[in-house]
């Protein structure tokens, strides 16, 4: 007979250890350091911003805006595998302490990262809406109550069997945290009580009769976990080597002919990597979020010859997670067979990955010189580009050969 009480112990203490196993990696990296110089220039115009908003800023709408899907939004890691589908489904009846754990860490984990994105939105609230500490504790501590709550019943809404179904109540969720948010930054705490029945209603005659109909999800509630599972792999694998990250393959076919594939040794593996930078993972979603973020740094920043130091962060940063690319196939055994030599794949991928830091610095380049017409800093970009790519990137390959 299986202990779930010890299952859920040993598991979660194996969880942990993988975590501060890669956090030690992590730390490591020298991409910490350059998130760290993103975070120190972001706070200090991120104050400037908030004094340059005009007086009527939406505050309260951006803020409803923003935690309306954070807390709609409500991940669960229950640390199930395959195997659990044959060994555990028998003992179905016995796993309320191992999902009850798992709920339970999920809202520990989901109140302080609440609490976090809050304190980083509180600067907006003081300005905007009101200030002292204790009006920092009431919005604080509501804003968990909601999160938990939301918690809990998305977890008795993953017992419904069909995703249409779930979503559905997710949207039900999601106008609920609306007019719960709305309310709270309004300060309307006497509408807020009303809010309070509504959600008791829905925990326990609504969300609360599906664990009567339904059981557990098991193919759906391990499916989530793998997603959850290869998200903080992705994460991790920015700052380090993951072995057992696999990605998704979209089709992209409007994107797709950029990597032409040719039968030459000199250009197979360029091909290779230009399909694999479209169409696996999120590869391409990365190169476009680094760039607006870019431009939102170019756009605080006031003009002058530092920003070629900002973009430079960038080509690092990009440089950094596209390594990652290279590097994961170092665990296909197919890749390992092809007929080219590791120095030629290498050099195919550094040329490759220049091009994509050109194309990064033109762009960068081209928004500067709209935005401030000092043309020549502008074409100094894609410059910076071609410079770090013969600088650092053989730094950085000899480093992950």
């Amino acid at each position: 007979m299986i202990d779930v009480k010890k299952l859920w112990s040993k598991r979660q203490s194996a969880h942990m250890t993988e975590k501060l196993k890669y956090f030690s990696l992590m730390a490591n990296s020298g991409l910490i350091v350059s998130s760290f110089l993103l975070i120190i220039i972001g706070s200090v115009y991120y104050a400037k911003l908030l004094k340059v908003l005009p007086e009527h800023f939406p505050a309260v709408l951006i803020l409803t805006i923003v935690f309306s899907f954070w807390l709609t939004r409500s991940p669960i890691r229950t640390l199930l595998k395959e195997g659990d589908l044959v060994f555990l489904l028998p003992v179905e009846s016995g796993m309320k302490y191992y999902f009850s754990k798992s709920l339970s860490s999920a809202m520990a984990s989901g109140s302080f990262s609440t609490l976090f994105l809050f304190t980083l939105m509180w600067p907006i609230v003081q300005v905007f809406i009101t200030d002292g500490w204790m009006m920092y504790v009431v919005f604080g501590f509501f804003l968990i109550v909601s999160k938990v709550f939301n918690l809990y019943v998305s977890w008795e809404e993953r017992r419904l069997p069909y995703k249409s179904h779930q979503l559905n109540y997710r949207i039900i969720r999601f106008i609920v945290n609306f007019v719960y948010v709305f309310l709270l930054f309004e300060e309307a705490y006497l509408f807020l009580i009303a809010m309070f029945a509504i959600m008791y209603v829905l925990k326990n005659f609504v969300f609360g009769i599906f664990k009567k109909m339904h059981g557990y999800q098991w193919e759906l509630l391990l499916a989530e976990e793998q997603t959850l599972k290869m998200k903080s792999y992705r994460l991790v694998n920015l700052f380090t080597d993951v072995p057992a990250l696999k990605q998704m393959v979209n089709k992209r076919p409007w994107l797709n002919s950029i990597g032409t594939f040719s039968f030459k040794k000199g250009n197979a593996m360029s091909a290779l990597y230009m399909k694999t930078f479209i169409r696996l993972g999120d590869y391409l979603g990365l190169f476009v979020r680094l760039t607006l973020i870019g431009f939102l740094f170019l756009y605080l920043i006031p003009k002058g010859w530092w920003q070629l130091a900002v973009v430079l962060l960038f080509f690092q940063l990009l440089a950094l997670q596209l390594f990652t690319l290279f590097t994961q196939y170092k665990w296909n055994v197919s890749f390992t067979i092809y007929p080219i030599k590791p120095s030629v794949k290498m050099n195919a991928f550094t040329n490759w990955l220049r091009q994509i830091l050109i194309v990064q610095g033109a762009v960068y380049g081209i928004f500067y010189g709209i935005l401030t017409s000092d043309w020549l800093i502008a074409v100094l970009m894609p410059a910076a580009a071609v410079l770090f790519s013969l600088v650092r990137l053989p730094a950085l390959a000899k480093k992950h050969c």
